[in-house]
């Protein structure tokens, strides 16, 4: 077991874990249109857009688990809606009740931005397979992908989390990272590491 950069040969792999953690970390399967679509926004895209990088944990040389994600989200969300989506939106029609906003959201040349792009230009999605969970994985996950931006010159990294996501909203904070933005339905978390690896306390919402 262990942390390896993805390969091209996970690829299927990284799309299954997205979908089976994809509906508030249980798993999505029919949930939309088709078992791909979901993954084909937030997870295998980044193995191949600009700033893109994805870590898997490894067991026994399958993937059980990935953080991913860009370290340059504004050059990455114009990629997504100039080449990435085009090139797959006629596979994903609208079917089910949830196509109703992943598939428009897809579409959205702003979804990726905000104002929290100046000091935290990545992003970052992590998912593991219940199996993996609660076993501290999620945490050496983030870490390695903190040191990875951190070598890259990114000052900090940011990610938005379902509210209705409780398992997420408990393990963001223990992770290093603090709610800087709020809606009735998601928190985005952020984590820069100007001082150390922690992020400064006046990004904090109260």
């Amino acid at each position: 077991m262990g942390i390896r950069p993805a390969v091209a040969a996970d690829h299927a792999q990284v799309a299954r874990i997205c979908l089976l953690t994809g509906r508030q970390g249980s798993d999505a399967t029919g949930v939309f249109c088709d078992d791909t679509a979901l993954a084909d926004v937030y997870a295998t895209p980044y193995l191949h857009g600009p700033g893109g990088f994805c870590l898997v944990w490894d067991v026994e040389g399958e993937a059980r688990g990935y953080v991913l994600g860009t370290s340059d989200t504004e050059t990455f969300q114009r990629w997504f809606v100039e080449t990435w989506w085009p090139e797959r939106v006629a596979d994903h029609q609208p079917v089910t009740v949830d196509d109703g906003w992943l598939l428009p959201s897809a579409a959205d040349p702003e979804r990726m931005l905000g104002p929290q792009l100046g000091e935290f230009p990545a992003h970052l999605h992590i998912d593991l397979l219940p199996d993996q969970q609660g076993r501290g994985v999620g945490r050496m996950l983030i870490e390695a992908a903190a040191g990875l931006l951190m070598r890259r010159g990114v000052a900090g990294v940011h990610l938005v989390a379902e509210v209705a996501n409780r398992g997420a909203q408990a393990f963001y904070p223990r992770v290093g990272f603090v709610a800087v933005g709020r809606t009735a339905d998601v928190v985005t978390w952020a984590r820069g590491w100007d001082a150390g690896s922690e992020l400064r306390s006046e990004h904090s919402l109260t």
